[in-house]
């Protein structure tokens, strides 16, 4: 068959215990639940390729030994392939995480668990091999359901516009004339100059519907993370929740898969707006040690942002309805890139080694570290953890994927990437329509530019990358060489 057959699905992920939430360096415990979580899946299927999308309201993919798990359950079902399955994360900083500490175990070994602070454990608390059960049974059921609901469909892609993402490195002028780089950093200040890097305000579309032409379902990409609710301890999907609601009130009782575009270094959050009456929050934000209450109303905002995106979703229906196909052009191929991990020094081993001792000998399981205390350690932690990795293999093995669906090819990364990466990638590509996806099949950290490196701060630093720069451009090349492979002149 070349008629493409189109499924869907939706599930909740939305525990009904408390958990630990991801995404901050200090540990936090959900106090209750903002909104719902779902695991959302579009399988396609045209007889020749196959494919399963899947889009998680949560901070990143989880690691590959349980996404394994997933495809292994799914198993018993005839004709389909388990390897065709891409898992794709909102990267929402309030969702469910299995452990509470953001630490390599490595690190963890080395400085003592028992040295760190947790929050007093509430009744029922689902952490650890129970929580990843709950989500390996709830993913593999919404995956089983869209592929078991496959059936005769259309298909058509659109793209439009919306002013969701701002960059979040702003660049200050320091002493002796030094240019730095600070995340989250206050630019209502005078040695405020600009910003690292550039923004991408588009929004990339796949509309499905039935043989009659009616509308079943929508994929949504947009380049920004969904961190309007940073640093509270409740679950939320975020903006998602308002857009998809937003959407549906437009298009109907329709399921939307959400996917987040490369954006490492973007915010859905103004901060040149936001920074001159969130001074003394920003800089605790930027902290990143505790709970922040900044003075803007983040639902409203969440409001706004699900608006712009509605809008530019229902204009892309009405240019889509336009080019509907039963019969497109529809391809999946996948490949592993292997790349160069980030180095260490063995003389920034020794200080970070040097900087742990002093650290550990000043606290006791009576008195152990806190928010700001785990935030002054990451960085050592990481060079520590990252000095360990390299003595094993100085290499890392990334999943990427391709689709191609008539015009838009959609390639996919596991990184927290960089936007500048992605329209290199925009810009070179054969596709009249390219896409890139981040945080997609597993977690490599973030993926930083050269000018990131040189300007510093959290994202760029090596506690949190897992590759470089040199790793960025064998990406690109890769990534361009898998969706160009797609495309027929």
């Amino acid at each position: 068959m070349d008629h493409l057959h189109i499924g869907w699905s939706q599930v909740s992920i939305t525990p009904n215990r408390p958990v630990y939430n991801g995404g901050q360096i200090y540990p936090r415990i959900s106090k209750y639940v903002h909104d719902p979580l779902y695991a959302t899946a579009l399988a396609l299927d045209n007889g020749s390729f196959q494919a399963v999308l899947v889009s998680l309201d949560i901070m990143c993919v989880p690691p590959r030994r349980i996404t394994d798990r997933i495809r292994n359950s799914l198993r018993d079902l005839e004709h389909f392939d388990p390897a065709c399955i891409s898992f794709s994360a909102t990267h929402t900083h309030n969702s469910i995480q299995d452990k509470p500490f953001l630490f390599s175990q490595d690190a963890l070994d080395f400085f003592g668990e028992d040295l760190l602070a947790l929050p007093e454990k509430p009744e029922g608390l689902l952490e650890g091999e129970a929580l990843n059960a709950f989500l390996i049974e709830r993913v593999s059921q919404a995956i089983r359901e869209a592929l078991q609901s496959r059936k005769p469909g259309k298909i058509a892609v659109a793209s439009d516009y919306a002013a969701v993402a701002f960059n979040r490195r702003p660049l200050f002028k320091e002493s002796e004339g030094k240019i730095k780089t600070h995340m989250y950093g206050v630019c209502s200040q005078e040695n405020f100059l600009g910003f690292e890097g550039a923004s991408d305000h588009s929004v990339d579309m796949i509309f499905t519907f039935d043989p009659a032409g009616a509308i079943t379902g929508v994929a949504v990409c947009v380049p920004c993370p969904s961190q309007v609710f940073e640093l509270h301890s409740f679950l939320t999907a975020d903006y998602w929740y308002y857009t998809r609601d937003a959407i549906r009130e437009r298009l109907g009782a329709i399921p939307v898969l959400s996917l987040c575009g490369a954006s490492g270094d973007q915010s859905p959050v103004d901060l040149v707006k936001i920074s001159k009456s969130n001074v003394q929050e920003l800089q605790a934000w930027s902290a990143q040690s505790g709970e922040v209450l900044r003075n803007f109303d983040m639902a409203d905002l969440c409001h706004d942002i699900a608006a712009r995106i509605s809008d530019s979703v229902y204009r892309g229906y009405k240019k889509a309805r336009l080019w509907i196909h039963a019969s497109p052009v529809f391809c999946h191929r996948t490949a592993t890139v292997r790349l160069p991990i980030r180095l260490v020094s063995e003389e920034e081993y020794l200080q970070a080694v040097a900087t742990l001792k002093a650290e550990k000998a000043s606290f006791s399981a009576d008195h152990p570290l806190r928010g700001e205390d785990l935030v002054r350690i990451f960085e050592p932690m990481g060079i520590y953890s990252r000095y360990v990795q390299q003595n094993r293999s100085k290499y890392v093995d990334a999943p990427i994927h391709a689709w191609r669906i008539n015009d838009m090819v959609i390639a996919s990364c596991p990184f927290e990437l960089f936007i500048d990466y992605a329209f290199r990638i925009k810009a070179r590509a054969k596709a009249e329509q390219p896409v890139v996806l981040q945080m997609t099949d597993d977690y490599l950290d973030y993926l930083p530019t050269v000018q990131a490196i040189l300007g510093g701060s959290y994202s760029s630093a090596p506690a949190s990358t897992t590759c470089g720069p040199e790793s960025g451009e064998i990406l690109v090349e890769k990534m361009l060489a898998l969706m160009d492979s797609l495309w027929v002149q």
